[in-house]
């Protein structure tokens, strides 16, 4: 088995970190203040120009659900996030209360660093794959796009099925999906 650390396509998460919604400052404040905070945080210098996944969430009582999944493969997460302004003011309208997070997946080179380069098919992956797991989460993920299926189809034992209804072969097939805790290598 190869170790995870010589695997050439790695996502590295950081975050959640907190995104201000105070009333009435500009989303390029907002922005401003994220990345600066960022800087301070001791985040590695060039995250913000790294491209890969983002994970937007709000908490709910001391849980965090996921809200939007995105990809940035053409600039970087700070880039990409001055164009979230609208998407962040449809959530602050729906929930006004709520505490805002963001997870940034950054992709790294072969060599560590963070890949500024174009890597959409692998972005789409991470983020369709990513999309699917939030789905069991939160029903009302903000994501429209890539998930026809993952809302509307059945696979008894895996997705949108009854488990009361499983078969015995539905039942085997789901237990082969449950996370199990392994030693990793």
């Amino acid at each position: 088995m190869t170790s995870t650390q010589s695997l050439e396509r790695r996502y590295e998460v950081f975050g959640p970190f907190p995104f201000d919604t105070t009333k009435g400052v500009s989303h390029s404040k907002r922005l401003a203040q994220f990345w600066g905070d960022r800087e301070a945080d001791g985040c590695p210098g060039g995250l913000p120009d790294a491209v890969g996944v983002y994970v937007w969430t709000f908490k709910e009582g001391a849980k965090r659900i996921p809200w939007n999944i995105g990809i940035t493969s053409k600039q970087g997460f700070k880039g990409r996030f001055t164009q979230k302004e609208l998407s962040i003011r449809k959530l602050q309208d729906e929930l006004p209360n709520a505490e805002i997070e963001v997870y940034l997946l950054a992709r790294r080179t072969k060599t560590g660093g963070f890949s500024k380069t174009r890597q959409k098919k692998m972005n789409e992956w991470l983020e369709t794959t990513l999309i699917g797991a939030a789905l069991t989460v939160n029903r009302n993920l903000r994501n429209k796009a890539k998930t026809k299926y993952l809302k509307n189809a059945v696979v008894d034992g895996y997705l949108n099925d009854n488990e009361e209804e499983r078969n015995k072969s539905a039942r085997s097939f789901s237990a082969l999906f449950k996370a199990q805790p392994r030693k990793r290598n």
